[in-house]
């Protein structure tokens, strides 16, 4: 394979130079003395001060609830245990931007349907605000890394534990936790990355209160949407800051997950739970339903409510309700075009992204050319960079035509700026790390003689590569792609700074709908939106089931 596998990383090579490389360049270099200027700025600093005070104050949230539920499911006798998991993952899996318009609708400080049935006065906007709805959101990831971490742990330390006379909370406190503790500090790096990155969140319960709240990416969007030639040194000094501590956050805990790393065993089969709650099922079982109800049934439910409204202000009487808003928002030219598009740049990008990503994952497991492991390094940086820091990057490298002129006859221009091709590179080149791992993962499954004993029969490394390899991995590449187009369907933080004026895609449509004050119709295409996902999401748990033997 030493031809096709030069030829196939060179193009490997030259996707992601000019798809990654160029970007971060144009980034960097676009970085001048006025940028440095911007960050002596008082409201600079404020930001950064706010995005690490909202981040450090999430990550704790998603651990504390996290932690215990994570035990609970895995580690327990918990009655249905699985199907807790699953519903527990409910905020994760839809969108935050749709899950924030619901818990406007319900805790508004004048509005909110929740204050006005308890007589209450909560403040959603602000830090607090932010920190309850994106710490529901993001709990899920720590919930499923203890979970997973507890199920593998070795149950002859659980045991000795015991036979010494610890009790099952002494066996918890002093064994259980302290080994899963690595694989919690791995989620909570993954929480506080994307807390740091997220925008759609921080933008409605920063700018709808009475003292902002902002944090570096709402600064950088007001930067850009304000005066965006103006504002462009300010949004490069903002998105240094953002990257670096984006980075060095989540890099600090995966360093201490691997400095305090404790080997997990996993036995064979099934095995029954150490922790025994005796009385204590039922109410821990309550527990977690009501954290599952008040964290993702609930607004969901707000949702549907708030969409079968003509006028939310009118609340719930006969003549108030129906379908009219359906009808509305769906007959809109505008949401057709933006649901139509997302889906044929979703599938664009899940599709680019994935053959790209499971090419470099072959060329780097099967060959021993030079250059593949930093191949690799390359495609999965960008997963790491905030959106708001990589649109930012997309917007410099493309705002202009590109011309490039061959033997002086042959002009090819490269236009990108306000295209869905660029939304659609940006959704790619974000999530190109998924199926480069998903690849790199079902390629190291594959037992190498299968395809030594195809080229034994006379196959050639296309026809090997066709008939052998590419069968073995492909519900792997299938998963992949589910999982770029999934969030790629629904992205709002690069859409909105990439999406031009004919260019819409359901994120920015559903952006500019509660920004502009139609939160029925808001609450319409959330539910479409939340709907969609969570029958990919169907679909995806179906393709990984039939992965199992």
């Amino acid at each position: 394979m030493s031809r096709s596998g030069v030829a196939v990383l060179g193009l490997v090579w030259a996707a992601l130079l000019v798809a990654v490389g160029w970007p971060l360049l144009r980034l960097a270099l676009a970085f001048d003395a006025s940028a440095w200027g911007a960050l002596g700025e008082a409201a600079t600093w404020a930001a950064l001060a706010n995005t690490v005070a909202l981040t450090g104050a999430v990550t704790a949230v998603a651990v504390g609830a996290g932690v215990p539920l994570g035990i609970l499911v895995g580690r327990t006798d918990v009655p249905g245990a699985a199907t807790l998991r699953s519903l527990l993952l409910v905020p994760y899996l839809v969108p935050p931007y749709v899950m924030v318009i619901a818990w406007i609708l319900l805790l508004n400080p004048a509005t909110g349907w929740l204050n006005q049935l308890f007589g209450a006065s909560f403040d959603l906007y602000g830090l607090l605000g932010m920190t309850m709805v994106m710490g529901f959101e993001l709990t899920p990831l720590v919930v499923l890394a203890t979970a997973d971490a507890a199920v593998r742990l070795d149950p002859a330390l659980e045991e000795s534990a015991r036979v010494a006379g610890a009790s099952p909370w002494v066996v918890l406190r002093r064994v259980t936790l302290p080994l899963v503790a690595p694989s919690v500090a791995e989620a909570a790096g993954l929480v506080a990355a994307a807390t740091a990155a997220a925008f759609g969140v921080p933008y409605l319960l920063a700018s709808g209160g009475r003292d902002p709240a902002h944090v570096l990416t709402t600064r950088i969007y007001q930067a850009l949407d304000l005066a965006p030639a103006d504002g462009m040194p300010r949004a490069l000094a903002m998105a240094l800051l953002l990257l670096c501590f984006g980075l060095a956050a989540p890099a600090l805990l995966r360093w201490g997950a691997r400095r305090f790393a404790v080997p997990l065993v996993g036995g064979k089969g099934a095995r029954p739970p150490t922790l025994t709650l005796g009385a204590w099922r039922w109410p821990a079982l309550a527990g977690a339903l009501v954290w599952v109800g008040v964290g993702g049934l609930l607004p969901l439910l707000t949702l549907v409510a708030a969409s079968a409204m003509t006028s939310i202000g009118r609340g719930f009487v006969w003549d108030n309700l129906g379908i009219a808003t359906w009808a509305d928002v769906l007959g809109r030219s505008i949401v057709q075009e933006a649901l139509g598009r997302s889906m044929l740049l979703a599938a664009g990008a899940a599709t680019a992204a994935t053959a790209l990503g499971a090419a470099l994952a072959l060329v780097a497991s099967r060959t021993n050319l030079p250059g593949r492991h930093a191949a690799m390094i390359v495609a999965r940086a960008p997963y790491a960079v905030p959106g708001t820091v990589l649109a930012l990057g997309l917007l410099l490298a493309w705002s202009q035509e590109i011309r490039l002129i061959f033997f002086d006859r042959v002009t090819l221009a490269l236009a990108l700026a306000d295209t869905g091709w660029l939304l659609g590179l940006a959704y790619a080149v974000k999530w190109l790390a998924v199926p480069v791992g998903a690849a790199e993962s079902g390629l190291a499954a594959v037992d190498r003689s299968l395809e030594e004993a195809a080229r034994v029969s006379g196959a050639g490394p296309i026809g090997t590569l066709r008939r052998v390899t590419l069968p073995l991995i492909a519900t792997n590449l299938l998963s992949a792609w589910l999982l770029v187009f999934l969030p790629a369907f629904g992205e709002v933080t690069a859409s909105v700074l990439l999406t031009g004026p004919d260019t819409a895609v359901v994120g920015a449509v559903l952006f500019q709908l509660q920004s502009y004050g139609d939160p029925t119709a808001a609450a319409a295409l959330g539910v479409v939106m939340a709907g969609f996902v969570l029958l990919g999401n169907g679909a995806l748990r179906w393709v990984g089931g039939a992965r199992r033997p």
